[in-house]
Order: C-alpha cells, then sequence, then structure tokens
C-alpha cells in the first residue's frame, strides 16, 4: 500500500504546527465538482401502476383538511389508484374537477390545479 503523505502535504516547513490556514477563496476553490453526473430522482416518478393523481391526492390528503376538499376525494376515491383507472375514468374525474373548479371553492383551487 503506497503512503500518500498526506500529512508531509500539511507540513513542508518541518515545524510542530500541522495545520495550514486556508482562507475561504481557497477552500473553495479546492471543491471539486462533476457535473456530468446525474443525480436519480426516484421520488419524482410514480410506481409502475401508479400515477401522478394518486399521488396528488396522497399528498394533499394530509395537507389539506378542508370540507371541500375531503368531499372531492371520496367522489373520486374509486378512480384514482392506478394508471390504468385514471384513463379508464378519465370523464367523471374531469368532470368532478371541472365542477370544483367552476364553484370556486377556495380551500380546493390548489389541490385539483396541481
Amino acid at each position: 500500500m503506497k503512503d500518500t503523505g498526506f500529512a508531509a502535504q500539511l507540513n513542508t516547513t518541518g515545524g510542530a504546527n500541522t495545520y495550514r490556514f486556508k482562507s475561504f477563496k481557497q477552500r473553495v476553490e479546492g471543491i471539486e465538482i462533476n457535473v456530468s453526473r446525474r443525480v436519480k430522482r426516484d421520488l419524482d416518478e410514480p410506481e409502475e401502476y401508479d400515477s401522478y393523481l394518486a399521488e396528488a391526492v396522497l399528498k394533499w390528503g394530509e395537507l389539506n383538511c378542508t370540507n371541500d376538499f375531503t368531499e372531492l376525494l371520496r367522489k373520486i376515491r374509486d378512480y384514482h389508484q392506478s394508471l390504468a383507472q385514471v384513463l379508464y375514468h378519465k370523464e367523471q374525474i374531469v368532470g368532478v374537477l371541472e365542477g370544483y373548479l367552476s364553484m370556486d371553492h377556495e380551500g380546493v383551487l390548489e389541490p385539483v390545479l396541481e
């Protein structure tokens, strides 16, 4: 195993002080960033059989507990579990969402528009 000599790099003067002060600029210049690496975003994509609607309902079901939104969830709860269900029942889902948008329910606007 090869000795990298890291300690020798810290103290090149032979003195007892092994710490070498670096300014903020020098420390920032020493940072290496590899921008070609791509971060995997598992949480942004729904599971194979899930839908974005199911994820939004799960998220907003916890955040929004208003009566209007709870009523909206009851109306679409049987239609949003999978992508196949969403596609099959898209007319019913869109009809319910349009109804809530046209009635101008304040507590429902942000979740419905997402």
